[in-house]
């Protein structure tokens, strides 16, 4: 809220006030207060001892205790020998004057004179005195931080030649030298750079020895080296930690709750060298693999957290159990008297709400690349600039096998849903839609879609199985559960970087509550042009979800869906095996019954044939022989191209009008065989082959790109 204007009301805003000085009463004397003080002091004692008639030997007497006690004090206090002669000095200069004062009075130009002269004599004292004390302590300081920088070189110099040595030893790589040395500041464990000799050797072959080389430099249980790239192909980075930091209490999530971006870092967790692990996801899509136990929830937590502070960014959840992931975020604000925005934009708790969102998402996704192209002309980039008016969208989508695991695909509802999602993963990057994902495990019986793994740039693995760690980070980053020893420690990977092993922020619902509150009134709404493009699903999402807000309201039922099995395409003359399980036995087939079978059984193999390699003109040879040893006779089918024109089958005209609306960057034959599956589910997808056969004939068509086909452009325009 903009500050008021300032105006004359009996109490002054703070923001009117002109700028206030403020005396420290608590701090000593200086060069310039001390003598002032000390001539004051001493007249006023004089005078007032004059008036009443006192001895002069008073002054003597009382400067003498001063005397004493200032020097006890100072002792007391460490003060140098030069300090306490300068404060002897001053003790009977002052107990000289005031005797004088008391005989002769203390207003006369003499005793005055003496006054001020005394005074300006201790200023200059103290202000040598100050500056040489000044001088000797930096002089001190300088020769302890000489000192403790020769010990560090020392110490640094004893570390390089011992893991040269053991870089030697292990890996079997002479000659490496360490360059520099950096020491942790939590004092854990340092960083080593080192440079390889000549020979090609790479950072790769001293990261294949990781564990060797702890094992050789006899670290803790749990302690860990991680190798990464140097400032060059020709030097590497050894992060050694030397105690284990990951044992004992967790780290809370930072209280810092200052405005952020959706183009920011996202804070996660701290790596074992004390660096944030903090990501830019941008562009990143994201999958978190964690087993029961080991922080999966408590990551997605902390990732809603970070986008809680993003002032351009929206976050739907997408929770098939009960909206358990939203629920802390939107009570907490319920608790709080609702105020500004809710913290959860959009939450799916239900297959028929997840799949209304999905198709949301990509309704929008679609609008904003053509809605908003004057936007990024405007800003000069091919990436949608987001800010509170043109916010970001971040799906956070709570155990992925809900929606991609081979039980979910069968349901219709949630395939839909899934499908959605993976053409938003696939199309939205630059439009700032985005999925934040977790699951269980990250193989394919889980996520039985592995686009979202694939094009995931932002992976993240908890505890969990060797080989389930590697098929998501890779084999060449050898995580190993050993990295990660307690629930919270994982290993984060970013687009194509080395995986770096990480112990997740911990997050408990006062913190969420506390960031609910710094944060609602700042929470961004979608823009016009989604909206417009979300349509009634958006909004309605408030609809039947009191259950999200009020713990004593219960959560709707979810519509039932059938378990809809995967319909086999059945062609003419072919009988299912499997059909008349479970009814009384049929009589034996005759004859006529038997061949008509397996010539429809013949039929589908050369049409399997054709569709993936070319046709085996000694097929019908081979497979005449078959019935002929078995007593029956055998005609060969016609062959699919004489059983139907050339241009016949009607799926080319499907095919040829998907190329057309892919534009001129064009499709590949498997993203064709998707779209038709999904927009004519009445159609039997081509074999990827058959298309590209049917393209590659198709003078209408020509390549865009390797294994991308285009609709050719017109006369004058120029191919891609």
């Amino acid at each position: 809220m903009p500050p008021k204007a300032c105006g004359t009301t009996p109490a002054t805003p703070a923001h009117c006030k002109g700028p206030t000085v403020k005396i420290d009463w608590e701090s000593g004397h200086g060069p310039f207060t001390a003598p002032i003080s000390a001539a004051g002091s001493a007249l006023a004692a004089s005078y007032a001892a004059n008036a009443a008639g006192a001895a002069p030997w008073w002054g003597a007497a009382v400067a003498g205790a001063g005397l004493v006690g200032s020097h006890i004090a100072g002792r007391q206090s460490g003060a140098r020998r030069g300090s306490l002669v300068l404060r002897a000095a001053a003790w009977v200069g002052a107990g000289a004057w005031c005797s004088w004062a008391l005989v002769d009075g203390p207003w006369r130009m003499n005793c005055i004179g003496a006054l001020l002269a005394g005074a300006v004599g201790l200023g200059s004292a103290m202000a040598g005195t100050r500056a040489s004390q000044r001088r000797a302590d930096e002089q001190r300081a300088a020769e302890a931080a000489a000192a403790d920088r020769a010990a560090a070189l020392v110490h640094h110099r004893e570390l390089a030649d011992e893991w040269s040595a053991r870089f030697s030893r292990v890996c079997n790589i002479d000659g490496v030298q360490v360059v520099g040395v950096e020491l942790w500041e939590h004092g854990s464990g340092f960083t080593l750079e080192g440079r390889f000799p000549l020979g090609g050797f790479t950072w790769r072959d001293v990261q294949r020895c990781q564990d060797g080389l702890a094992s050789d430099a006899r670290l803790p249980t749990g302690c860990t080296i991680e190798i990464a790239e140097g400032v060059d192909r020709g030097s590497f980075l050894a992060h050694i930690e030397t105690q284990n930091q990951t044992v004992g209490e967790p780290r809370m999530y930072p209280d810092d709750y200052s405005p952020t971006s959706y183009n920011d870092p996202m804070p996660m967790g701290v790596h074992r060298d004390g660096s944030e692990a903090a990501p830019v996801c941008r562009e990143l899509c994201a999958i978190a693999s964690a087993r029961r136990g080991s922080g999966k929830t408590n990551l997605m937590h902390v990732w809603i957290a970070a986008q809680m502070r993003m002032v351009d960014a929206v976050s739907w959840v997408i929770d098939l159990n009960g909206g358990g992931l939203a629920l802390p975020w939107l009570r907490a604000w319920a608790k709080l008297g609702r105020p500004g925005r809710p913290p959860i934009d959009w939450v799916a708790d239900t297959p028929e709400k997840a799949l209304a969102m999905a198709e949301a998402l990509l309704r929008i996704a679609k609008a904003r690349k053509p809605g908003y192209a004057n936007l990024m002309i405007e800003h000069d980039d091919d990436k949608l600039p987001v800010s509170p008016e043109v916010p970001a969208i971040i799906v956070n989508l709570d155990e992925a096998a809900e929606l991609y695991s081979q039980k979910a695909r069968k349901n219709p509802t949630l395939k839909r849903a899934g499908n959605a999602l993976l053409q938003v993963v696939e199309l939205a990057r630059a439009v700032a839609c985005n999925i934040m994902a977790t699951a269980l495990r990250a193989t394919q019986d889980v996520l039985e879609e592995p686009q979202l793994v694939v094009q995931s740039g932002l992976k993240v693995a908890m505890q969990g199985d060797e080989r389930e760690l590697n098929y998501l980070m890779g084999w060449a980053d050898r995580i190993t559960p050993q990295d990660m020893p307690t629930p919270g420690t994982g290993a984060v990977k970013v687009s194509d970087r080395p995986a770096r092993t990480f112990q997740a922020y911990r997050m408990v619902p006062s913190l969420i509550a506390l960031i609910v509150a710094a944060t609602c009134e700042r929470r961004p709404i979608l823009d016009e042009l989604s909206v417009a493009a979300a349509g009634e699903a958006y909004e309605r999402r408030w609809e039947n979800t009191d259950h999200l807000f009020d713990g004593s309201a219960p959560a709707p039922a979810a519509v039932a869906t059938a378990v809809v099995e995967a319909e086999r395409p059945v062609r003419e003359g072919w009988t299912d095996p499997t059909a008349d399980w479970g009814k009384p036995a049929a009589p034996a087939p005759n004859g006529d019954d038997a061949i008509a079978d397996a010539d429809a059984t013949v039929r589908r193999i050369r049409g399997e044939i054709d569709d993936t390699t070319s046709r085996d003109p000694d097929i019908d040879a081979e497979a005449r022989a078959i019935f002929e040893a078995s007593g029956f006779g055998y005609t060969p089918p016609p062959a699919l191209d004489e059983a139907q024109p050339a241009d016949g089958d009607p799926r080319k005209e499907i095919v040829f009008g998907i190329v057309v609306g892919a534009g001129a960057g064009g499709i590949g034959p498997e993203a064709i065989r998707d779209i038709i599956a999904r927009l004519h589910p009445n159609v039997t997808p081509p074999h990827a082959a058959t298309i590209g056969k049917w393209l590659s004939a198709d003078p209408r068509v020509h390549k865009a790109s390797y294994g991308r086909y285009a609709a050719r452009p017109a006369n004058g325009e120029q191919e891609s």
